[in-house]
């Protein structure tokens, strides 16, 4: 499209109604995708939590509810997405609607992206338009805990394989803890470029009343990742061929009718817990000293100034 390469030639005005345009036809790819997956009698699996078994949750609607969650839930991190292992078989009808839909989120991306190019004032002011635009969809989506539109949701393909394999088997990847050394400058930069609010100014003041040279510790989570190992057979019938590929939805697979879903062992919906604490989280405190931007203090026997 014109404004992914000629976006510093365009107006912010032109951008913002390109960015609603590109969103509507997300939201109309995406309903004409879950109706496709609605109507397919094929096999499918998604893994449920315990309450969603006593519950007896439809995996089939568990998994249409995961493709069309683009909205952040009231408590949910900022960074997190929601990820949850899946096969969905899929009739060709199915395959064509996913392939528009994982367009229709490019397209929307790159909208999104050529307005960044402006400025933080015109995204801010796009992400409004969007929301007002869409306000029967975001007072629904209130009423049910959620909040503001989540763009690695809305960015996110639906993974699909042109060819079923012979076996997927899931793995969660471990999450960690990234901790970095900062100073105050650094910290109250990082606030300051951050939307005023009384919750800002509070820590912008708790950072005013400690020592100009502490040195303090930012510490960013690294969320886990769903990923499959694929396997499938040669075309020769000698040996197999595999794969690996990030999941972070259920997968979508060709399959014909009364044709079971490629082997695979059932995994958690949620990673397995780890460790919380590694030897460097030793020397930092629990709480964060400013939660708005991740940084800690370092405990007593620890501290630097």
């Amino acid at each position: 499209m014109i404004y992914e390469q000629n976006s510093h030639l365009l107006s912010p005005g032109f951008l913002r109604i390109a960015l609603l345009e590109c969103f509507e036809q997300l939201l109309a790819q995406l309903d004409a995708f879950c109706i496709a997956v609605r109507r397919d009698a094929l096999s499918v699996w998604v893994s449920r939590t315990e309450l969603e078994v006593q519950e007896s949750l439809d995996m089939r609607l568990k998994a249409i509810q995961l493709y069309q969650a683009l909205w952040y839930e009231g408590s949910e991190d900022g960074r997190e997405t929601l990820t949850c292992p899946g096969i969905v078989g899929a009739s060709p009808e199915t395959m064509i609607a996913a392939q528009g839909c994982n367009a229709a989120k490019d397209t929307f991306k790159s909208a999104v992206l050529a307005l960044k190019a402006m400025g933080r004032v015109e995204v801010k002011a796009a992400m409004t338009d969007l929301h007002h635009r869409q306000e029967s969809v975001a007072v629904a989506m209130r009423q049910m805990g959620a909040a503001r539109l989540n763009l690695k949701q809305a960015y996110r393909h639906i993974p699909l394989l042109e060819e079923c394999p012979i076996k997927i088997g899931f793995t969660w990847s471990r999450q960690g803890r990234v901790i970095q050394r900062i100073n105050l400058a650094d910290a109250r930069r990082l606030l300051e470029q951050r939307v005023v609010t009384p919750q800002i100014l509070l820590e912008i003041q708790r950072l005013a009343e400690i020592s100009d040279g502490e040195i303090l510790a930012q510490v960013r989570s690294v969320c886990p990742h769903l990923r499959a190992n694929l396997v499938f057979a040669s075309g020769n019938g000698l040996g197999v061929r595999r794969r690996l590929m990030q999941t972070p939805l259920p997968v979508l697979v060709p399959l014909r009718p009364g044709q079971a879903l490629p082997d695979f062992v059932p995994v958690s919906s949620e990673p397995p817990v780890s460790p919380r604490l590694r030897r460097a989280d030793v020397r930092i405190e629990d709480e964060p000293f400013l939660p708005s931007v991740r940084i800690h203090r370092y405990r007593l026997p620890y501290r630097q100034s």
